[in-house]
């Protein structure tokens, strides 16, 4: 009895031990950037954490030792599709550019927020953890510094070439698509000729623009007490001991990653629950199917065209699946009988029952991992983001069909539907991913929270680095070799020429020698 009671007062010692202050910083309003890392901050605070989570959205019923700090403000004003469609016609080398000068403005308008200022500024906190999310939020790594903590990242999508050379990921333009190049991970010369321009224009315009855009917004939010030793921002992202990206090698390009760099999509989801009586009804009294139609969280399709919505209706009017069309807004014209709108709805359960035979998105990250994770093909709408890569990538496994918002027509639209539903190989495609994406050998939550502990345990694990952490970008690109290899070709060949030169003129002149002594003996 006494060795029991031993042996738990050990282990809740332990425990005790084990359990870290974590502070998770992420104050930007974006729902669906927030919903898939959710779930990995309550499980820290399950598994015995201390989690602290500043952020503008609550968790119903947490864990006693999960603190939310809200710093949400009143309702921002809801995006405009006339503004949203002019985001595809930027052209790959423009995105980037433009991602230069304004992508700053998110960053600035986070920061801006009096509770988040209220924060930075607060003393009393202690961490050994700070986990932020890095969507042009480079600054927000000072946290870290603020409260002498390790840093941990969040990339809420595909990491573009950028941030990758941080940590010296590998990042080779002739096979790995920037998302902001909008191709495949196949590509024709062409293609590989913009995406490689695409590549090297944020590996060097970058540096020179955007982070001192970045460091400006640091010196200015984070001037908190001991501020003034704080490293340069570039010294901070170098020192970040983990990344956690919020992607999977069946919704994008396989790559290498650097061990520091771990890919867990889907952490949010699992098997689906049972849907409200009347949806329960709706779909299992569905011998046809059902088709899902929603754009998200970001983008609301209230805010589509009216001569759009009727073009939606038209077509799915013509089709024997009854349809649930996410719709935000009480005015709405005539709708066909099998067309059923709610401002919400269950979105991971409906995907995930058997009938749900196709779902009409916009191809966000969350979005195209539900689908994958349930099986079900898509008929995505991509407006701007990281949509249009993650749905070329899900066209070229073919579990989708992919349309531009500003190329999408009525014919278009209606011929692509009538497809996807009558040709049998998306649904067989979508199946394939689903269980390639469920065959890891362990669940993307339980992966996230193990190395995170993994970092708390090895006081930061900065031995996941590489070398290339210490390279400046020309030693990473290795321009600095191929200099001393093009001056070391140039002097060999300068040799070579003086050389060659010299051994011409001296065998010349010999020869020339040879002659003249030879005539001289003849005329002797």
């Amino acid at each position: 009895m006494k060795f029991l009671f031993f042996t738990v007062l050990l282990l809740l010692y332990v425990g005790h031990c084990m359990s870290a202050n974590i502070l998770a910083f992420l104050p930007t309003f974006a729902r669906s950037h927030y919903g898939g890392f959710q779930p990995l901050l309550k499980e820290l605070a399950v598994r015995g954490h201390n989690v602290t989570v500043l952020s503008h959205f609550p968790l119903k019923n947490p864990p006693p030792n999960y603190h939310h700090i809200d710093v949400s403000i009143k309702e921002r004003q809801d995006n405009n599709f006339s503004m949203l469609s002019i985001a595809p016609y930027l052209k790959s080398l423009i995105i980037p550019i433009g991602t230069l000068f304004f992508a700053s403005q998110f960053t600035l308008e986070t920061l801006n927020n009096i509770k988040v200022k209220e924060f930075i500024h607060s003393d009393g906190y202690q961490f050994d953890v700070v986990i932020f999310e890095n969507f042009q939020h480079e600054c927000f790594v000072s946290m870290s510094h603020k409260f002498g903590a390790h840093a941990i990242q969040l990339f809420p999508a595909t990491p573009t070439a950028f941030p990758s050379q941080w940590y010296s990921q590998p990042f080779n333009p002739s096979y790995i698509p920037d998302p902001n190049s909008g191709y495949k991970d196949h590509m024709t010369l062409f293609e590989r000729t913009i995406n490689f321009l695409v590549t090297c224009l944020q590996f060097f315009l970058f540096p020179i623009f955007y982070m001192p855009k970045q460091n400006e917004i640091m010196l200015k939010h984070f001037n908190y007490t001991g501020s003034e030793s704080r490293p340069s921002l570039e010294e901070m992202m170098k020192n970040i001991s983990l990344t956690l990206i919020n992607t999977h090698f069946t919704l994008g390009t396989p790559r290498p990653l650097v061990p520091s760099f771990i890919e867990v999509a889907g952490m949010h989801l699992k098997p689906s629950s049972k849907l409200p009586k009347d949806l329960q009804e709706l779909m299992d009294n569905s011998p046809d199917g059902v088709v899902y139609f929603s754009f998200g969280s970001v983008v609301k399709g209230s805010h589509l065209p009216m001569y759009q919505v009727e073009m939606f209706l038209r077509q799915l009017s013509q089709i024997k699946q009854k349809v649930l069309w996410k719709w935000e807004s009480d005015n709405l014209p005539e709708l066909p009988p099998n067309v059923v709108v709610r401002k919400w709805f269950p979105q991971v359960d409906i995907l995930g029952h058997p009938n749900c035979v196709l779902f009409i998105t916009h191809g966000g990250i969350h979005s195209v991992e539900e689908a994958v994770y349930y099986g079900v093909p898509m008929l995505a709408i991509s407006i701007f983001g990281d949509q249009l890569y993650n749905s070329i990538m899900m066209e070229s496994r073919g579990a989708a069909i992919r349309l531009k918002y500003t190329e999408l027509t009525e014919k278009r639209f209606g011929y692509s539907l009538q497809e996807i539903l009558s040709n049998t190989s998306y649904k067989e495609n979508a199946i394939k991913l689903c269980k390639i994406f469920h065959d890891q050998p362990i669940k993307p939550l339980d992966k996230a929270v193990y190395w995170i502990e993994y970092v708390i345990r090895h006081n930061g694990a900065h031995h996941l680095k590489t070398a290339g952490n210490k390279l400046n970008w020309f030693q990473f690109l290795s321009i600095d070799v191929m200099f001393v290899l093009i001056i070391t070709i140039f002097f060999f060949f300068l040799f070579s020429f003086y050389a060659i030169k010299f051994i011409y003129k001296f065998v010349t002149e010999f020869r020339k020698y040879n002659i003249e002594t030879d005539d001289d003996k003849k005329d002797n």
